[in-house]
């Protein structure tokens, strides 16, 4: 046994061993290997060997000793693990002999977690189950444990994929009972005029939407007048019920929007709420926020002014009804007042388009695609639906409305949340300054941090595209290189729109920002300050949305390949969408599909890949970005739920179609 002294000298040795290391602390991000890579809080990566990866998991934010091997490159030695997020996963139940696992549907981890006799159940090989760790593997010589909590199903049962998603992406479908209480109390509320509300239940207001949709969040009114329209946009108002701080709207806050699963939706309200109680449906009055604005005879945005309202709706019409009512009034089904004002409302549209267009910045219009599913909520079918002018209508009054949130809560810092982007990523800007020096070097570029000078650089680009090779091939790689949009507190600039400042308010009854600003606004009318909301908040929303967006993305890709799954070889229209070292992504003209062409294979030369242009030349073809081909289904792939795609000449797409 050592003594005391001994002890103290063997304590000293170790804290002056530790300080001599060199200690860092950054993020697991492990691999389809064994192996994985630590990043760094400086933003240099660290590489962690097999039996250091064992120990740890994904998003696991850890401290490690740091070393450079022969080639001089970061490895990193395990120290503490500082907190893990690795809770709950889901994937697929996996039996070996006597042993028990789960496989982990989790992007870039192919490793089996242990199962223990314990906490096994009656689970089959192969079930698909959602699970917790029991056990993380970082202090038990990186054997960690997990328990299986529910058995998900299979995918022979009927919406299987979305209730799979809705647990892989944990998105709340609940409600508590306190919200439920809320939601009875409110229904039971009658409907009733209060002072501070304009009675506008006269005025013919009409919704637009599709032809299914229940949550009907906004309603239209427009008058012509000598110099322009005055149009007025009612706004379902579920903020005159729901207050800050109440069980709703704290469960509002956690969901963040609506998720528009395909045969399932999980609302941000109760859906009794959302597509009755504070819906705008025909015929029943209903509390709204009103912004009254005036637009001239060229499309500008002049004044306006939110107030709180009441208002009935005396039609919910469709985009499909309204587009051929435009194309053919006589057989339009509304009275003759309505009618005109629908026309007025195309005009108005029309002016705003072309002035945005003009002052503004206009993005590219892409078809929607209608997955029509049947009674196994399996896609039956798949509709192309180009955009009509009842769509141009309601996008422009809506943009034009939340011009006038954003503008009005510029005016009043520090209560709305604002829909921002700021143009190119930094890291990218220099890429495309040295692109524009090489393609248009007489271009006076100015500052693209600015935003006229970035609208302008677009504006450019998109006016030119037809004319000028450079200009049509340099745009959607400039594109590839901007800043996704986000929610914040800065009343910061929207480039992607250009707009100086935008919130959007128009669906508070399925975006939880578009309620908060409700209540910044009604603040802001009374003279009030006290709507409060941190940027912690905000970037849960924003973290809260993109979860959902995945979920419904991944649930089209899956319903997709399986509606695919019997057209191996079938010959489709596609445009390129990613161009990597490796081959293409595309998507399917039809369906808006993402599939991927392997070009770099072991039987061809090697292709040459423009990292900075986003080109790929193999046997002797140059491809890039927003190129059209013809390709074919070569294998669909199920477990990975992916489309694997070849490419197909002209004179072979032809002989193949005959076949099809």
């Amino acid at each position: 046994m050592f003594d005391n002294d001994a002890l103290q000298k063997l304590s000293a040795l170790k804290s002056s061993l530790q300080s001599q290391k060199e200690l860092a602390q950054g993020v697991v991000r492990t691999t389809t290997k064994r192996f994985a890579f630590v990043r760094l809080d400086d933003g240099a990566e660290a590489f962690l060997a097999p039996d250091e990866a064992q120990k740890v998991l994904p998003g696991d934010r850890v401290e490690v000793s740091l070393t450079r091997n022969d080639k001089n490159q970061l490895e990193a030695t395990l120290e503490k693990l500082l907190s893990s997020e690795f809770s709950h996963f889901v994937g697929r139940y996996q039996i070996r002999g006597t042993a028990h696992f789960i496989e982990p549907d989790v992007p870039h981890f192919n490793r089996w977690l242990f199962v223990p006799p314990q906490a096994r159940g009656e689970y089959q090989h192969g079930a698909y189950v959602k699970a917790e760790l029991s056990r993380h593997p970082f202090k038990q010589n990186g054997k960690g444990q997990v328990k299986p909590i529910a058995d998900l199903g299979s995918p022979g049962t009927p919406g299987f994929e979305a209730r799979y998603l809705i647990a892989k992406f944990e998105l709340p479908t609940q409600w508590s009972t306190r919200a439920q209480e809320q939601t009875q109390a409110i229904n039971l509320t009658p409907v009733t005029l209060s002072d501070e509300q304009e009675d506008l239940t006269h005025l013919p207001f009409v919704t637009i939407d599709s032809e299914h949709t229940r949550d009907m969040d906004d309603a239209l009114y427009l008058e012509a007048d000598d110099s322009g329209w005055q149009l007025k946009v009612a706004i379902a108002d579920p903020s005159r019920y729901i207050a800050q701080g109440t069980p709703l709207e704290e469960a509002a806050r956690q969901r963040a929007g609506t998720v528009y699963m395909l045969g399932h939706s999980i609302t941000l309200l109760p859906a009794e709420l959302a597509h009755d109680t504070f819906s705008l449906v025909p015929e029943q009055q209903r509390p709204v926020l009103i912004c009254t604005m005036h637009i001239d005879r060229d499309g500008r945005l002049g004044a306006f002014r939110f107030n709180e309202g009441m208002i009935r709706s005396h039609h919910k019409l469709s985009y499909q009804s309204v587009s051929e009512w435009l194309d053919n009034p006589a057989d339009a089904a509304v009275p003759a007042p309505v009618m005109t004002m629908l026309e007025q409302l195309q005009l108005c549209a029309t002016a705003r388009h072309q002035q945005r267009q003009e002052h503004a910045l206009v993005m590219d219009e892409r078809p929607d695609y209608c997955y029509v599913l049947n009674e196994q909520k399996k896609i039956q079918r798949i509709e192309k639906r180009e955009r009509t002018p009842a769509h141009r209508i309601v996008e422009e009054a809506m943009l034009a409305t939340n011009i006038c949130a954003g503008q009005l809560l510029a005016e009043h810092p520090g209560l709305g949340i604002f829909s921002s982007h700021v143009g190119f990523r930094p890291e990218r800007l220099e890429d495309v300054l040295s692109l524009l020096q090489e393609d248009a070097p007489d271009y006076p570029v100015g500052d693209l941090t600015n935003l006229a000078d970035f609208q302008r650089l677009l504006k450019t680009l998109r006016r030119n595209a037809d004319g000028n090779e450079r200009f049509a091939q340099l745009l959607p790689v400039l594109q590839r290189m901007l800043q996704a949009g986000a929610l914040s507190l800065d009343t910061s600039a929207h480039f992607g729109l250009g707009f100086s400042h935008y919130a959007t308010v128009t669906s508070p009854i399925r975006r939880y920002h578009d309620y908060h600003n409700h209540l910044a606004i009604k603040a802001i009318l009374n003279g009030k300050s006290d709507v409060t909301i941190d940027e912690t908040a905000v970037q849960a929303l924003q973290e809260q949305l993109i979860q959902g967006r995945q979920a419904c993305r991944q649930q089209e890709q899956w319903l997709m390949c399986e509606y695919y799954a019997d057209k191996i070889g079938s010959v489709f229209p596609a445009t390129v969408t990613l161009v990597t070292a490796h081959g293409l992504g595309m998507r399917l003209d039809e369906s808006g599909l993402e599939g991927f062409i392997m070009l770099a294979t072991k039987d061809a030369p090697k292709p040459q890949f423009d990292a900075r242009r986003l080109t790929l030349t193999a046997n002797g073809q140059r491809y890039q970005l927003e190129q059209s081909l013809m390709v074919a289904i070569s294998a669909v792939d199920m477990e990975q739920r992916r489309l694997s795609l070849e490419l197909v000449d002209s004179e072979m797409a032809e002989r193949l179609k005959a076949w099809q």
